[in-house]
Order: structure tokens, then C-alpha cells, then sequence
């Protein structure tokens, strides 16, 4: 763990591991298998970082960017939240400052011990730095960041709009007066279908229709809209998570919208 990283945290971690922090939260996020890890460390990480080198995502959103560059050439180090299999922002931010220092963090232990082997082997980066924790619960200080980026890292939380709300505070809590929370977040065309999948699945639906959009959601945080309008429609598949191999599995397509934001702490 690099020192300023180290000096930004409010908690003792339960274990380093490779440097990397672990908080003991795998219980709160997706439930990965050594099938999962087997894939991501055969193609899955590899691809996800190619596909960071591609214009795909700027040209669905073309402020994304801007942001991007603004990000890299600042060049301050930023945070990544429930980074996932794809790592999220931090790919296309990298690419263009290599340089830049990150934390890139999920809820899984066993995502981040896969990730921390992989950088480890194929990237040498130590640049990269790693933690496990809940996004609902961040073990940081208050005003740390200057930057929060995430690839539908806060949807993808449990407990419903509540969760929701509580990760979009404690990204508001974290953030250095004035600085931005960079996130692609999506929401679901049809939630009764999400109903049946789980339902042929034999697990209870963790994915709770919201009583509250996203507009309503920000307004609660305090945070400053500085552009909500760029967004794209696209079916969930087995790579996303248990919810798009479900999809997959019994022939249902799940349709998310994902709008990119960009928002402000006053």
C-alpha cells in the first residue's frame, strides 16, 4: 500500500495481504467462486484492459472523455469504488497517465486477491494500489480525494435505494470540498423480469425496484449535478455478475440504462 493511501485510512484492516487491505466484507457484495477467479485470471482481467485501450466507452460517452483526460492529467490520485472484474474507470484513466496513482477497491476479498496476482504477473504495477471494503462503509477519513470514480459500482449495491443512498454519502464524505464523483451508474428497464429470474434461480431479489430516482437520490447528498444527460441502453450478460449469468442461463434479457455523471461536492 502506498504511504498516502496508508495515512487516508480511519480503520486498522483485519489482514494485509500483498500490501492490500482487507476489511472482512465479502458477506455484503457478490458472491464469487474459484470458477469466477479461474476465468478472470485465464481472460477476463486481460480483456477488460484491452477494451480500455478502445474509444467504445467515449464514444457512448463522449464527455467521459474529457473527464478521463482532466482526471489523468491532473494526475492527483483518485479512488475507484466496487471496481468489479472490469476494475471500472481506472483502465481508460491509466491509459492515458500510466503514472497516476490509484486505489482501486471492491467488497470482495477474493476479487482483489485475484486482482493483486494478475497485476502482480502481467502488469508489474505497483501503481495500483488495492483494498477490500464496503462501499456503504468506507474505512476512510473525511475530505480524502479529490476524485471517486466508478463503473456501476454504486447501483450494484445491496439494501435497495437505502444502500444507495448510504454509498453516494459516503462518497460525498470522502471527497475534498469541490471535488467530483465520476461514475457510470445504470438503473433497470424492467424490474419484474429481474423477479423471475431470481425466482428460477431459487434466490431471494437483492435488486429492489427504487422508490427514488436518481436525480432524487443525488439531491439527498448535497452533491452539484454537472451533467447527467449522456446515457446508453444494453442487456445484462454472464460477465456483469450472478444477476447477468442467471439472464443468461435461462434466456432472459435484463435491459440497464447507464447514464455517466458527473457530480460535484459544494
Amino acid at each position: 500500500m502506498d504511504k498516502i493511501f496508508m495515512d487516508l485510512f480511519s480503520k486498522e484492516p483485519l489482514e494485509i495481504l500483498d500490501g492490500d487491505y482487507h476489511y472482512g466484507t465479502d458477506d455484503v457484495g457478490d458472491q464469487f467462486d474459484e470458477h469466477d477467479e479461474a476465468r478472470w485470471l485465464s481472460s477476463r482481467f486481460k480483456e477488460n484492459i484491452d477494451v480500455s485501450k478502445e474509444p467504445w466507452l467515449f464514444s457512448w460517452f463522449p464527455m467521459s472523455q474529457e473527464i478521463c483526460q482532466k482526471i489523468a492529467d491532473e494526475g492527483k490520485p483518485f479512488l475507484e469504488i466496487a471496481c468489479g472484474p472490469g476494475m471500472g474507470l481506472t483502465p481508460f484513466i491509466r491509459n492515458k497517465n500510466p503514472e497516476i496513482v490509484c486505489l482501486a477497491t471492491d467488497a470482495s476479498s477474493r476479487l482483489i486477491k485475484a486482482w493483486r496476482k494478475y497485476i502482480n504477473s502481467q502488469i508489474s504495477d505497483s501503481k495500483i494500489n488495492l483494498a477490500s471494503f464496503n462501499a456503504l462503509d468506507m474505512p476512510l477519513k473525511d475530505h480524502s480525494f479529490d476524485y471517486v470514480t466508478s463503473y456501476i459500482g454504486i447501483s450494484n449495491t445491496r439494501d435497495g435505494v437505502e444502500g444507495k443512498l448510504q454509498a453516494l454519502k459516503e462518497v460525498y464524505r470522502v471527497l475534498k470540498p469541490g471535488g467530483y464523483f465520476v461514475g457510470v451508474e445504470a438503473d433497470f428497464e424492467d424490474y419484474s423480469k429481474i423477479d423471475e429470474v431470481f425466482k428460477l434461480a431459487g434466490r431471494e431479489n437483492y435488486y429492489v425496484k427504487p422508490e427514488l430516482s436518481w436525480a432524487e437520490k443525488i439531491a439527498a447528498t448535497d452533491f452539484e449535478i454537472v451533467s447527467d444527460d449522456q446515457h446508453y441502453i444494453r442487456n445484462f450478460t454472464s460477465d456483469d455478475n450472478e444477476l447477468g449469468a442467471y439472464a443468461d442461463q435461462f434466456g432472459i434479457e435484463i435491459g440497464l440504462k447507464n447514464t455517466l455523471y458527473i457530480l460535484r461536492k459544494k
